[in-house]
């Protein structure tokens, strides 16, 4: 798989973020995979960090730690519609049943078993790559994959288009609007966005604040609202909110 592998390891004890960290290291120079990994202690320290770039594919998270537990950061998350892979690693088995339906990858038990892990870490780098994409056509013939989670909004710029990332960053594609539309349509995500004004079209899971003018987005963009489109805009953003909740 092309470009850096993100791994968040959320766990309370020392001794146990050492071990995940030399495995996933072990893991990605069998796989030959560029992995950046980042160690917390917290699962409000991870949340924090995660709320200011949200750029990490893969968490292996703790269950039993101070403050709020690995269950009701993996809860939270899901309820933002974040689809980070999650790796449950724990010494209580008691919560497995809750671990799977928050959609983890795999739920570990320590001792840790090498095997386990590293089937576990194959399983979510197989996830990622199954994750829903669009191309974007570039100058000079060229094509970039861009994931439908990093896209913030995409923005009609003559008869060339604008993606926004989520990180505030910016593609600008040789297509007009629709042609990226339709390719939300057919990797069947054009649910999770909804076009308030016709040189735009927002992804409703990055939306921070909506007014009747204008919408704040979660990278600080403003994006006008066409007159006439405020009660469409509501009634989709409440809709997609309560598909998302669990």
């Amino acid at each position: 798989m092309s470009g850096i592998m993100h791994i968040a390891i959320c766990d309370d004890e020392q001794v146990s973020l050492n071990q995940l960290t030399g495995e996933v290291a072990d893991w990605a120079k069998a796989e030959q995979e560029v992995c950046r990994t980042e160690n917390y202690t917290t699962a409000d320290a991870f949340l924090f960090a995660w709320e200011e770039k949200k750029d990490i594919d893969v968490l292996l998270l703790d269950i039993e730690m101070p403050g709020m537990d690995g269950i009701a950061l993996a809860r939270k998350l899901r309820r933002m519609g974040e689809r980070i892979s999650i790796i449950f690693v724990t010494g209580n088995p008691d919560f497995a049943l809750e671990g799977y339906e928050l959609e983890a990858v795999s739920y570990l038990v320590k001792p840790l078993k090498r095997e386990k892990l590293w089937a576990a870490l194959d399983r979510a780098k197989e996830q990622m790559r199954c994750r829903p994409a669009i191309l974007a056509p570039l100058s000079a013939g060229e094509v970039e994959k861009v994931y439908v989670s990093d896209i913030c909004c995409l923005e009609s710029d003559g008869h060339d288009s604008v993606i926004w990332k989520r990180d505030g960053t910016k593609i600008l594609c040789k297509t007009g609007l629709s042609q990226l539309e339709q390719e939300l349509t057919e990797c069947e995500c054009q649910d999770a966005f909804f076009k308030p004004h016709r040189s735009y079209d927002i992804n409703l899971g990055y939306v921070e604040r909506i007014g009747k003018k204008e919408i704040r987005m979660e990278n600080k963009m403003l994006v006008p609202v066409a007159r006439g489109k405020w009660e469409t805009l509501n009634q989709a953003y409440m809709r997609y909110f309560r598909k998302q909740s669990f």
